[in-house]
């Protein structure tokens, strides 16, 4: 039995929403509707999008709100209609918060309905909601615990997210380990063509966009301390100007204009070509944001056969085991994995078969598919 149509509370601007979405919409099967959040719309650009013919981005609704409930009841009532217009078979919302609490209207909707959370939701944003004493917090609390129980079906990208759930929910089954994973065949494709920077001077790559959970300013205080001789043969390469936000990023070009004795090339965001180039040719990917899931930038890195450094977080070991972590939010630390990794003390990457395999799109994605049609079935 093949799940036909599909309805997904995501953000069409999101790189790892679109390519979810296209896994289904592109094979033909599914019909996929794509539901955003009205701030995330005013953002969206038809024209720039990821998204096939076979997708269609629906008007956006107004986040789900405890204090507005009778606005939540409203947009209850529209996604009920989309429902019932489109043939909806399964909603799926593609990150836990705040769409994950629109399960607690699963009796009223009259589908199954996923949530697949992919690290920041679970790992911190909803979690603070539970160590707070208001009022406000602990009804919040209280309804994100509900709603992960209504769910006919939660998904994580990481071991951690899902012993996170299990705290903060008390949820034990249906609960499955899928990771966003990576198109492989794409990685294989040439990309030479879209090399994006102004020369092919040695380079460290830093690919996170420019948000404060990224955490780039620790980088950046890093390179401050790498030896002279690593400060003139390498450039370092930000990703994401003039795309993330306008405070933070003055801040992290003042902090780049302080270092007059290094090099830096500061992008825009690139198209998944000009990165995957970024990757291969690259001496060193570096990512330490404060707070992450699995991060597909990261798979895609090791793929590449790229170097990677990572923060102390608690990383999937069955994907990032092979990438350099740090132990503890210690610039010291990092500026010497920087240094010992573009030396050659450390070496490249040794994927087995079966972590390719773990990090492959199509694997996923296909796990996915039998869930969609588990919880069909059981409706």
């Amino acid at each position: 039995m093949e799940v036909r149509n599909i309805l997904y509370l995501a953000d069409p601007n999101s790189l790892h929403d679109t390519k979810w979405i296209s896994f289904f919409s592109s094979k033909g099967v599914s019909k996929c509707y794509l539901l955003p959040r009205r701030l995330h719309y005013k953002t969206f650009k038809h024209a720039a999008s990821q998204l096939d013919s076979n997708t269609l981005v629906l008007s956006p609704i107004s986040d789900f709100s405890i204090v507005r409930f009778y606005r939540t009841l409203y947009e209850a009532y529209i996604i009920r209609r989309i429902i019932l217009k489109y043939k909806i078979e399964v909603v799926h919302v593609l990150y836990a918060e705040p769409n994950a609490l629109w399960c607690l209207f699963r009796g009223f909707f009259s589908v199954p309905m996923i949530i697949s959370a992919r690290g920041t939701d679970v790992l911190k944003t909803i979690p603070e909601a539970f160590l707070k004493r208001d009022i406000l917090n602990k009804i919040v609390a209280f309804a994100y615990k509900k709603a992960f129980q209504l769910a006919d079906w939660v998904t994580v990208t990481s071991q951690t997210q899902l012993d996170s759930v299990s705290r903060f929910s008390g949820r034990m089954d249906r609960l499955t380990v899928i990771r966003t994973g990576v198109d492989v065949g794409r990685l294989h494709e040439d990309t030479s063509q879209h090399f994006p920077l102004r020369d092919s001077k040695p380079f460290i790559l830093f690919p996170r966009y420019l948000k404060p959970l990224y955490n780039h300013e620790f980088s950046l205080s890093a390179i401050a301390l790498l030896p002279s001789n690593i400060k003139m043969s390498y450039k370092m390469v930000f990703v994401g100007k003039g795309s993330g936000e306008p405070l933070y990023e003055r801040l992290m070009e003042e902090l780049m204009q302080v270092q007059s004795d290094v090099d830096f090339e500061f992008i825009a965001k690139q198209s998944q070509e000009a990165i995957v180039e970024l990757y291969k040719r690259t001496r060193l990917v570096v990512m330490v944001p404060v707070s992450d899931g699995s991060p597909v930038s990261g798979m895609e890195a090791l793929l590449c056969g790229a170097k990677l450094i990572l923060g102390p977080l608690n990383y999937d070991p069955d994907i990032f085991s092979q990438a350099i972590k740090l132990k503890d939010w210690n610039i010291n630390e990092l500026a010497q994995a920087i240094t010992q990794a573009v030396e050659d003390s450390i070496g490249k990457p040794e994927l087995t078969t079966e972590m390719k395999l773990l990090m492959d799109r199509n694997y996923n994605m296909q796990r996915m598919q039998d869930i969609y049609k588990m919880v069909c079935k059981d409706a």
